[in-house]
């Protein structure tokens, strides 16, 4: 929503103009991958907005050549996953160093308890995946068994949007991206409510 407000509400620059121009270009493939990537790399660059240009890409211009754009976005996240599993992996010595075993034996059996539901978090956003991800590595879990999940579920995000945008587009005619990174937000609150309700009534499952 903050990130909202600053890009649209604060008229610092025309995004949508920006996206408008580039798409098309030969380059834009790559400039999408890499805008996504710093996205999906957690936790230095935050909302950066790369799912801001999946939409725009799609809301301002939807024909077939998005392909592209959903094969870089995809690509993208599973680098930014797999790079933020490689660098929790770096501190987790000094993780260790740090915090107490007690600690650590607690996180463990969080992760064991919700870490299968917490899979749903690459159906949501590049950020959450990271998120996940670096969580993995800090603990020191196998990253080969969970590749087979992100890339289905970095190809579920993505396509997810494309088809929300893809069915707003063809409704309601062209969209002010604006409108639709509200809808994601309040998407990702509800999704983030309901997730924390559940593990608040299920204590139990990691005692």
């Amino acid at each position: 929503m903050c990130m909202y407000l600053v890009m649209y509400k604060a008229n610092l620059f025309d995004l949508n103009a920006v996206v408008q121009g580039a798409t098309g270009s030969w380059w834009f493939p790559v400039f999408m991958f890499a805008c996504v990537l710093l996205e999906s790399v957690f936790p230095y660059f935050g909302y950066f907005p790369g799912t801001a240009l999946i939409l725009m890409s799609v809301a301002l211009n939807p024909k077939p050549a998005d392909v592209s754009v959903f094969i870089m976005a995809w690509l993208a996240i599973i680098v930014g996953a797999v790079l933020s599993y490689g660098q929790a992996r770096f501190f987790r010595p000094f993780l260790q160093r740090v915090a107490s075993k007690a600690a650590l034996n607690r996180c463990e059996s969080l992760f064991d308890a919700y870490g299968p539901y917490a899979r749903v978090a690459l159906f949501v956003h590049p950020n959450a995946s990271a998120m996940y991800f670096t969580a993995l590595g800090l603990l020191g879990r196998n990253l080969t068994r969970e590749l087979a999940y992100l890339c289905a579920g970095a190809a579920a995000a993505v396509g997810i949007l494309f088809v929300i945008v893809t069915r707003l587009v063809s409704s309601a005619g062209a969209t002010d991206d604006g409108e639709l990174q509200v809808l994601l937000a309040s998407c990702l609150v509800a999704i983030g409510t309901l997730v924390g309700l559940y593990a608040a009534w299920r204590p139990d499952r990691a005692a």
